[in-house]
């Protein structure tokens, strides 16, 4: 009867958080890590005190609890309540040799917001949207910029 529970009460786990589709932060295994660190300077300190984490288990309990509940509440949130930090994740954040800094973030709706900020902090913002015929571009208010099915787009797309 014990075994059989074990073995039920991981197969419910597992469903539950394969269920949510939502990787998280991971809050609470990064405070462990963060004390580890912070705890010594010398890395053979470290290395002992990570051993013994991951075999009092504190590194698998707390690397299950994130997955399990914490992840789980940010997915349905949308905020993490370990570290209050929202859920949203940029897709790509990178800065170019002329110290623009370009942000996209994946949304729900499955478009992707960009956002680029030049080196003197002017901010730009352009949302990209899929439809059946290819992507279109707005403005921070909703205006279509450009539509990649219009004529002169293809055409200069021709070009290239």
């Amino acid at each position: 009867m014990n075994r059989r529970f074990v073995t039920l009460f991981a197969s419910l786990i597992m469903v539950a958080s394969l269920g949510t589709g939502c990787i998280g932060n991971f809050a609470l295994s990064g405070k462990v890590r963060t004390f580890n660190l912070e705890t010594t300077d010398n890395r053979w300190g470290r290395e002992l005190l990570f051993v013994v984490l991951y075999v009092i288990p504190v590194y698998p309990f707390a690397g299950a609890i994130d997955m399990i509940i914490v992840n789980s509440i940010e997915f349905w949130t949308g905020t993490n309540p370990i570290n209050g930090s929202a859920s949203v994740t940029p897709v790509a954040q990178w800065t170019t040799d002329d110290g623009t800094q370009i942000t996209m973030k994946h949304l729900d709706d499955e478009s992707i917001d960009v956002t680029l900020v030049t080196a003197s902090g002017e901010e730009q913002f352009l949302n990209l949207t899929r439809n059946e015929d290819g992507v279109i571009a707005r403005d921070a208010e909703g205006r279509m910029l450009a539509d990649s099915n219009d004529p002169l787009v293809r055409e200069l797309q021709a070009h290239l």
